[in-house]
């Protein structure tokens, strides 16, 4: 009976180790996952996909960023949209410059800046070596592809433009057709809204609030908006407007690991109002 006893404590303990080992893992892991997004809307005739890349960082992801590159391949996006801290102002950036390379021969592709990309004054350089690339930066231009426009709020870092004015200029020379706004900063969401110009919104800087419990707490902290961060990550519908807030890429370069936040590439799909499905 005792021996009953203790194979029976014996075999709990290593359950429960087990469960244990298998939730830390999968707490602290970094596998890439991607995420699609459907917004229907009777302002486009075609279906188009996006794909957003944000805060990469440049982290690694495989031998020439063959991750990354695949996953946005599997998804065949009719454009790619860059929204911010792509560069880092900490790293020696080759990934970063990998990833432009490569992405820019086979998609159009839109890029806005982030706050890490105008640290140390380098928005200046970074922005020359993606546009050497073949990239199109927006700084409070708008960019018309597909039936859609592209706008894209971004600073200067010259004086010329605010990150404020950028988002307004944009919003002066939109049209009535889909707007869309490359915007890094999720927290002015109510400043995007109060133009009544943009359709959606595509964000990033919130790093998914890095940590997170399923179901629970979607994010314990992001910077510009501290704990328990309202645009943590995901899907906001708004009246006439919806936030889609990436996650972002970085997974390696922070001090303090993501728990239960992969990084994510996100897909948009802007589908005409009459495929809506009932």
């Amino acid at each position: 009976m005792i021996k009953v006893k203790r194979s029976t404590k014996l075999i709990r303990i290593i359950l429960i180790s087990l469960i244990t080992i298998f939730i830390v893992l999968s707490a602290v892991s970094f596998p890439l996952k991607t995420v699609i997004y459907k917004i229907y809307t009777a302002k486009v005739t075609k279906p188009v996909r996006i794909a957003q890349v944000s805060d990469l960082h440049s982290n690694y992801y495989g031998k020439n960023m063959q991750t990354l590159l695949n996953a946005i391949d599997e998804q065949s996006p009719d454009l790619v949209v860059l929204t911010g801290d792509i560069f880092d102002d900490k790293s020696d950036n080759e990934n970063t410059r990998i990833f432009l390379k490569a992405v820019s021969k086979k998609y159009p592709c839109f890029y806005v800046s982030g706050n890490h990309e105008h640290r140390k004054s380098q928005w200046k350089a970074f922005r020359k070596e993606a546009e050497q690339i073949g990239i199109t930066v927006l700084e409070g231009e708008n960019a018309e592809i597909m039936g859609i426009t592209v706008c894209g709020a971004s600073s200067t870092g010259d004086g010329r433009l605010t990150f404020e004015e950028s988002v307004k200029q944009c919003a002066e020379n939109t049209g009535d057709g889909f707007n869309i706004l490359l915007a890094h900063y999720p927290e002015q969401i109510n400043y995007y809204r109060s133009f009544g110009k943009f359709d959606l919104v595509l964000s990033g800087h919130a790093h998914g609030g890095q940590w997170r419990i399923p179901y629970l707490v979607n994010g314990l902290y992001a910077p510009d908006q501290g704990l328990f961060p309202k645009y943590a990550g995901g899907r906001y519908d708004f009246e006439n407007e919806t936030l889609i807030v990436s996650r972002g890429l970085s997974r390696t370069k922070t001090k303090i690991p993501r728990i239960f936040n992969n990084p994510e590439l996100v897909i948009i799909d802007i589908i005409p109002e009459s495929e809506e499905q009932n």
